[in-house]
């Protein structure tokens, strides 16, 4: 008996689930009127792509100073300069010396938050002068301490007892921070178009 309960309760949840997605999609007269006189650009892409080659070659780089979450120093799309970090070479020829000059965007930064959430900033979009930018590949990722871990088990145990899970929502993460020390790979792809 339970089973068949169980399967008309599963056939009622998934038939009200598809009616649901086959909604009719209605006209946002607001939107449609604050959004007439706007022409959005698409960004440029690269489709020139050659996916069949897997030669790629890791470029390790250096940040020229110090951006931090802590020092409040930093903020979205803003230009970084880093160095390599020793010659790039490919085919027995160099491609890059060592300090040669890169740029990078920060594409997003996150300060630490609650519950030991921690800092976070990415970087992107780099460029030099010596190689075409739409032959480059790779991101940079740098968190500070996460404490998650750490917050959620605990605030778990002491539900028990009323309010006292509440007082951990105030540990915050670890601030994020790149320095020289750090090693920023990016990768180039000589054989894309």
């Amino acid at each position: 008996m339970n089973k068949i309960k169980f399967f008309l309760l599963s056939a009622i949840i998934l038939f009200s689930g598809i009616r649901a997605f086959s909604a009719e999609i209605t006209n946002d007269s607001i939107m449609d009127d604050l959004l007439k006189d706007v022409n959005p650009q698409k960004p440029t892409a690269n489709t020139e792509y050659n996916y069949e080659s897997v030669v790629v070659i890791p470029i390790k780089l250096k940040i020229a100073e110090d951006i931090s979450t802590k020092k409040n120093n930093i903020y979205d799309n803003q230009e970084v300069v880093l160095y390599t970090r020793m010659p790039v070479r490919y085919k027995n020829k160099t491609l890059l010396n060592a300090d040669e000059k890169f740029t990078a965007n920060v594409a997003i930064y996150m300060k630490k938050g609650m519950n030991g959430i921690p800092a976070q900033i990415i970087l992107d979009n780099f460029k030099t002068q010596k190689i075409d930018s739409k032959k480059l590949s790779g991101v940079y990722i740098k968190r500070g301490l996460n404490l998650t871990p750490l917050v959620v088990p605990v605030k778990f145990l002491l539900t028990i007892i009323p309010g006292a899970g509440t007082g951990l929502n105030f540990i915050k993460g670890g601030n994020a921070t790149i320095t020289p020390y750090d090693t920023v790979t990016i990768y180039y792809h000589p054989e894309w178009n």
